[in-house]
């Protein structure tokens, strides 16, 4: 019976294939350990390029993580500025893709809006997109929410802000304000941490959509995005669209689009139709402005997944919870002794009062309606 033959590599093969095999390990380590060490120093470094650390990449559908380093607006000259007709419109000095504002626009303000965001939608942060001189962020301020960001292009919006003017015993305890100047063709930017909410009004039809990607990345870290858009021509209208182009792009980068919040957001918007501010110094004038336009008009929200889902937002969506009888009036669990377990006070709606509708009031009166002598 013939013996069995046993095959055997040659030495010199088993070595070589050796070599490629610890070669090959080498270099996934080496790649390995490059991509952990950009992702985990994003935004650490302060001449980071694009917004972000060196080699961070913040474009696709993900939350950015770290800091982001703010690229304010880059000024023109007198001369340069002289040739442009702004007309009634703000951004002295400012280039002329921004800009764009009001000492105060009507119809960018729903106080039964922000309040049915608080109350109902439970909102506690805030990130006002294109806030302009801050009208909309004072409001979010001034009535208590915890983490309010104006982020705005324009310098000469920026100088003329309302948040300074704040009197500090009309920020209630525990409320962080910040204001961030940003030109969104310049880079990205994200706020450093998340939100509930985005609020963006009169923004997204002033950047071309070769920026959008820019600002996208803010967006993706908010969990909803309260976003309008124009219907027709203005300053530096250059993506003028209506709503279904909108929701296929916004789809487009990874939100999704909610009808019913949009519909019941609208329907809040019409409810409110003007605003009356009388001048304490001259009674018998006041100011009527018709509010909300852009709000009913054009108003569209979408959800970002990516951050409602996380723990830190889950008290988003405060309905009560407990049956009373009626479906249409749900009431707060165990708040009248019964055995239903109670929310904890992190899951409920923020609380405020007509006091603080009343200081801000008398911000946009003092500031804007009836400038004080």
């Amino acid at each position: 019976m013939a013996a069995k033959r046993r095959f055997t590599y040659p030495a010199k093969s088993i070595s070589c294939w050796k070599i490629f095999l610890s070669f090959s390990l080498l270099v996934f380590l080496l790649m390995a350990y490059h991509d952990a060490s950009y992702l985990n120093d994003a935004g650490s470094s302060p001449d980071a390029p694009r917004g972000g650390a060196r080699g961070y990449d913040p474009y696709g559908s993900f939350v950015p993580e770290g800091p982001a380093v703010a690229l304010p607006s880059i000024r023109i000259t007198p001369e340069e500025d002289s040739k442009i007709e702004r007309h009634i419109y703000g951004g002295r000095g400012d280039k002329p893709h921004l800009g764009g504002f009001t000492a105060f626009d009507p119809d960018g303000v729903s106080v039964a809006f922000w309040k049915h965001m608080v109350n109902n939608l439970g909102v506690k942060s805030v990130l006002d997109l294109g806030c302009g001189r801050g009208t909309s962020t004072s409001w979010f301020v001034m009535h208590g929410l915890e983490y309010v960001v104006c982020a705005e292009g324009s310098h000469d919006a920026v100088t003329q802000s309302l948040l300074p003017k704040i009197p500090p015993s009309h920020i209630p305890d525990g409320t962080v304000f910040e204001i961030v100047e940003h030109d969104f063709s310049r880079g990205p930017w994200w706020p450093s941490r998340t939100v509930d909410a985005v609020w963006c009004v009169e923004f997204t039809e002033h950047v071309g959509r070769n920026y959008q990607p820019n600002y996208f990345t803010a967006w993706r870290k908010a969990a909803l995005i309260f976003m309008t858009h124009s219907y027709w021509g203005g300053w530096h209208h250059v993506e003028v669209h209506e709503d279904p182009w909108w929701i296929m792009r916004m789809t487009a980068m990874g939100f999704v689009y909610s009808d019913l919040l949009t519909q019941k957001m609208r329907d809040i918007g019409r409810l409110e139709n003007e605003l009356v501010i009388t001048n304490p110094r001259n009674e018998s004038e006041t100011k009527t402005s018709r509010t909300g336009q852009h709000v009913y008009g054009s108003m569209l929200v979408f959800i970002n997944p990516h951050v409602s889902s996380r723990p830190e937002h889950a008290h988003l969506f405060a309905e009560n919870g407990c049956f009373a009888g009626d479906l249409r009036n749900l009431v707060e669990c165990g708040k009248n002794g019964g055995v239903e377990t109670p929310l904890p006070d992190s899951f409920k709606p923020l609380k405020m009062t007509e006091m603080m509708d009343d200081y801000w009031i008398e911000l946009i009166r003092d500031n804007v309606i009836f400038p004080k002598e």
